[in-house]
């Protein structure tokens, strides 16, 4: 948790291992299996078809090779849980623990509760079953790009490391460690060479007597000391704690067991939620890829920086990421959802002015709003930029999210406070929302006697361009921000948190104003119901008639800060929640909003679906609306298939077309699935609510 580093494997044939700092997998090959005195050499198969690299340097002996036999998946059994990963085989089982837990705040924790919670380390345990009469040699061997350096030159432990940022270590008795050209290689030698620095090859390895089992334990460690960050310097929070990756490997072997059973608790919860096997496997898949892409930071002055990467792309706290995952970090890390926004606040807030799109260069008064992300690839960019957005760009990628990250702040905001009950950040920050109200009201119209309740006016920022959402490579039926339903929808439910918040600052003329805008937010997409086509249309300019899911996702952010009456029927917003009950029936049939394996189609008029907004909006249609349409396990199960296959080589996904992945690999924000812990009507057979997760906590 927070080092920005993953070790991925289960591939068959691809490369994998470990990796720091990279929205991709590794590049390497993992080796784990056994050898048998005879020669045979038993392996699973995480690893591409490579040769050995000692044939370079010299021709090979034929006679070496007594033969390899690479495991095919229908030997291998996998079991994938919240936080372990098992696979058993011939003679094999191979399980790593990933244990994640409640990060405490650093502002009220100890030293050592610190300490415990950022150790950059992963868990492997390796054992050999040998059935066979003869002796076995087991072994567990990482392929490197750069040289390896023995672990025992510096600890009493079996392993290596390169560049003292990544290696691995065993603790475990009777285990020798090697550097070579090859597994194969190595094993073949009577004496092992871990002195050795030519060989990519780095591993362990250890006898395995007739009829015995042999477990060894194998910890995997990261480390990065110093400076991290650009142009705003900072370096990992675990290098307070740490002062090399000796250091860590040190720790977490006197602390293994803590961590494993940390792991095996969160693995039950998951295991006993209720969920479906295809559901469980979506959050488990999402868990992992949040983590790997997280970074918990230590500034300069010793504040703490929470900093999520946006998967492949690398931008840091991508802020419509950030309102997605909020649901997860409020469940375990309340403190990041603080830090995150305050560094908002700090450094990437802005003013701009509006401008009607027929009328460009006439400006008129806008407001503040926050950037679309603060950096990438541990640049932080200028303050008051992102490195995202351009301009002059019209409703393209790349184009300003201005509106739409206005009412993302607003509405992390207002979760916040609201499950945390944090009256410190509220009072900091009361001027603040009162100009995100008044920047909201001029993007509608800078008019009053205009405003509908829609964005229609355009940021100075675009430079003549137009505004688009995250859903930024969609055709306008999601990706045009100028009136769009979808972020209507988010408008409006920014006009009720910003109500909340100012009633509980006695700012009631404010709150008034607040509710008001709201009232006609929700007037105006109600009236905009197209009879004739059966739905509301994704863009009300009179001419669009694509229909999309996501019209009713804003309905999650009321639900969270309970306000029950804004989402019943015969509530102040009942026309508009029967309206949005009545679109969901019709778009949520084959040929309109769903595939033919049953997955989810954000928009009718776009290939294009984003796997963290279709677990948000499954838990919206199904625990908000209520709404079931018989189709929901098979749908479940298509996007677990888009996940296991389409997106194979990349591990978590979460941009796909027709199934495939198109971009948004190895990606935090499918972590919106969490929101299926908490709810009845996602649970197969179940009538009430089951607790959450936030026991699995260390």
């Amino acid at each position: 948790m927070g080092a920005h580093a993953s070790f991925t494997i289960g591939m068959h044939g691809a490369e994998g291992g470990m990796a720091l700092e990279l929205g991709s997998p590794a590049d390497s090959a993992v080796f784990v299996g056994y050898r048998t005195a005879s020669g045979q050499m038993v392996t699973l198969p995480f690893y591409k078809d490579i040769s050995n690299e000692a044939e370079r340097y010299s021709k090979p002996d034929e006679a070496a090779d007594k033969g390899l036999t690479i495991l095919d998946e229908s030997e291998i059994q996998r079991d994938y849980g919240w936080a372990t990963d098992q696979f058993q085989a011939k003679g094999i089982a191979f399980k790593i623990s990933t244990p994640f837990f409640e990060i405490p705040d650093p502002a009220n924790s100890d030293a050592e509760q610190l300490k415990f919670a950022s150790l950059p380390a992963t868990f492997l345990e390796l054992s050999i079953t040998n059935d066979s009469d003869e002796k076995w040699e087991g072994f567990f061997a990482l392929e490197g790009g750069t040289p390896w350096s023995p672990v025992s030159q510096k600890r009493p432990f079996s392993g290596a490391v390169t560049r003292d940022r990544m290696g691995f270590a065993s603790d475990s008795e009777g285990v020798q460690e090697f550097v070579e050209f090859g597994v194969e290689q190595a094993l073949e030698r009577k004496q092992r060479t871990p002195s050795s620095a030519l060989g990519p090859v780095a591993g362990i390895s250890f006898d395995v007597e007739p009829g015995a089992t042999r477990t060894v334990r194998i910890v995997l460690a990261y480390f990065i000391g110093g400076q991290a960050t650009f142009n705003l310097e900072a370096r990992y929070w675990y290098t307070r704690h740490f002062s090399s990756i000796y250091e860590v490997f040190d720790y977490a072997f006197e602390h293994e067991a803590a961590y494993l059973k940390l792991a095996e608790e969160c693995d039950t919860k998951l295991a006993s939620s209720g969920l479906s096997e295809a559901q469980q496997l979506l959050i488990a898949h999402a868990t992992r890829s949040y983590y790997g892409s997280s970074e918990w930071l230590v500034d300069a002055s010793g504040k703490p920086l929470w900093v999520i990467n946006e998967g492949e792309y690398l931008m840091m706290n991508t802020l419509d990421l950030t309102v997605d995952m909020i649901f997860f970090e409020l469940m375990l890390n309340p403190w990041t959802v603080r830090n995150v926004l305050e560094q908002f606040v700090n450094r990437y807030q802005y003013e701009d002015q509006v401008f009607a799109p027929e009328d460009p260069t006439n400006m008129l008064e806008g407001g503040v709003s926050f950037t679309h992300d603060m950096g990438v690839g541990n640049h932080f960019s200028p303050e008051q930029y992102s490195c995202y957005e351009c301009v002059a760009i019209d409703r393209k990628c790349f184009s300003y999210m201005t509106c739409e990250q206005l009412t993302n702040w607003v509405l992390c905001a207002g979760l916040y406070v609201k499950a945390t009950g944090d009256q410190d950040f509220l009072g900091q920050h009361q001027d603040l929302l009162g100009r995100c109200l008044q920047s909201l009201l001029n993007r509608d119209h800078p008019d009053p006697a205009q405003r509908d309740g829609l964005m229609s006016f355009e940021s100075s920022r675009t430079k003549g361009g137009g505004e688009i959402t995250t859903y930024d490579s969609l055709d306008h039926s999601l990706g045009q921000a100028r009136r769009n339903v979808y972020l209507g929808g988010k408008c409006w439910a920014s006009y009720l948190a910003l109500e909340m918040m100012l009633s509980e600052l006695g700012e009631t003329e404010r709150a008034e104003e607040a509710h008001a805008a709201a009232v006609r937010c929700a007037a105006t997409l109600t009236e905009s119901f197209d009879d004739k086509l059966g739905f509301i249309p994704a863009v009300l300019d009179g001419e669009n008639t694509s229909a999309i899911i996501p019209a009713v996702e804003a309905l999650i952010y009321p639900w969270k800060m309970g306000l029950a009456d804004s989402l019943a029927e015969d509530g102040a917003f009942g026309g508009y929640i029967k309206m949005l009950k009545q679109h969901t029936a019709y778009v949520l049939k084959p040929g309109v909003c769903l595939y033919e394996d049953g997955g989810w189609k954000l928009s009718n008029s776009a290939d294009n679906s984003w796997m963290s907004k279709i677990c948000l909006n499954q838990f919206v249609v199904r625990e908000i609306l209520g709404i079931e349409y018989g189709e929901e396990a098979r749908a479940d199960e298509a996007h677990v298939y888009w996940e296991v296959n389409g997106s194979k080589f990349q591990a978590c996904s979460d941009q796909f077309a027709s199934g495939k992945p198109i971009g948004s690999l190895y990606y935090p924000r499918i972590v919106t699935n969490i929101l299926w812990l908490d709810s009845a009507a996602m649970k197969t057979g179940l009538t009430k609510s089951v607790e959450t997760v936030t026991s699995c906590s260390a």
